[in-house]
């Protein structure tokens, strides 16, 4: 293992992945509702444009890597197909958060999903949560409603609950985008739950059917915003607009997800997941110096208080034995074909395997 490979090409990959509100705002031409200038909501489509490149390139990674009879001869099942749905929805909710509100707001949101995905397994798989790591979802919790401004706090008038509509003229759609990127950790959590299962497939082929899946669950997505809020299709972007979409399928899809699979080589999986955080930072600076975006005294702290929520358990897990697993491991499905294993063995046999990578919600 070649860490110093490993986290360079994390630290790229986590790069392009906090681009994607850069890139999407570019893909995304404007127009006019009602007096304001405001951008289409075709975030389902550059998603799916993602996925599809991603598909592209892990089948790509499989032919070269010579998996193609592992592809074949792999069953798919009930958790590869909700998992790829889920992520897919949650993509396709986060980039068009990234057109309504706050590109910071949106990338701080979507960081909510481990919320969720614990709460799921608290009541389906039984797994306890310590206090200290309820300590942390706590955070994660607080730091989501302050974000999204159900709880806000103002020199002048102190803290208030509520949220209000139309808040920001700058940003007409400013709630209905921190809805979605609400919406997004949300399918993000569901998406991190079910990839707990079938731990038995390979990274290639679990990261091929994900992505396929994905691109379907951007394209449901894509016809349910159709019918009810936004029937604008790619045929609203011109020339320019195409290039932006380019570099986002490019430098956050096949650049960013390429270098994930050669980290995910060289560096444990807790490695991996400690330097995601930097997509938050690429993104807020990205916000800063290219659009200007100023944060408040309340967005500014709900994000911090995610982040700390999140990176918590993964560096204390650092400094502990064994897996920082608290209790069981990772479920099986009566078709994942992994009995006689435990889960600390199967484990240690993922992580060890060429081209592990874990999940990204972005």
């Amino acid at each position: 293992m070649n860490k110093k490979l490993g986290f360079g090409a994390m630290i790229i990959s986590a790069t392009g992945m906090g681009m994607v509100g850069f890139f999407s705002r570019g893909a995304v031409p404007t127009h006019e509702v009602d007096g304001q200038i405001v951008k289409y909501v075709l975030g389902d489509f550059l998603a799916f444009g993602r996925m599809a490149v991603g598909a592209i390139g892990f089948l790509v990674i499989i032919l070269v890597t010579q998996r193609l009879a592992a592809l074949r001869s792999t069953k798919v099942s009930f958790s590869v197909v909700a998992g790829g749905l889920a992520i897919g929805i949650s993509l396709a909710l986060y980039v068009s958060a990234t057109l309504l509100t706050s590109i910071a707001n949106a990338v701080f949101l979507v960081y909510s999903g481990p919320l969720f995905s614990a709460i799921l397994a608290w009541i389906f798989l039984k797994e306890r949560i310590s206090l200290r790591n309820g300590l942390f979802l706590l955070l994660v919790f607080l730091g989501m409603m302050l974000t999204i401004g159900l709880v806000s706090w103002s020199t002048g008038s102190g803290f208030s609950v509520g949220l209000e509509l139309g808040a920001d003229p700058a940003l007409p759609q400013k709630t209905l985008g921190d809805l979605f990127g609400l919406a997004s950790g949300v399918f993000y959590g569901l998406a991190l739950f079910l990839y707990r299962y079938r731990g038995d497939m390979g990274s290639e082929v679990r990261g091929f059917w994900n992505f396929i899946f994905g691109a379907v669950g951007a394209l449901a997505v894509m016809a349910i915003r159709y019918t009810t809020l936004d029937p604008a299709t790619p045929a609203v972007m011109d020339g320019t607009n195409w290039l932006w979409a380019t570099g986002l399928f490019v430098v956050s899809g096949l650049i960013g997800i390429g270098l994930l699979v050669v980290a995910g080589k060289h560096l444990r999986a807790v490695e991996l997941s400690t330097v995601s955080y930097w997509e938050t930072v690429v993104a807020l600076l990205f916000g800063l110096f290219f659009f200007g975006e100023s944060m408040t005294v309340s967005a500014l702290l709900g994000g911090l208080l995610i982040i700390v929520g999140g990176m918590g358990p993964i560096v204390f897990g650092l400094g502990s034995k064994g897996d920082g697993r608290q209790d069981g491991g990772t479920p099986t499905e009566p078709d994942a074909g992994q009995s006689g294993r435990t889960p600390e063995v199967r484990d240690r046999k993922r992580e060890a395997a060429p081209g592990y990578v874990p999940s990204s919600p972005s």
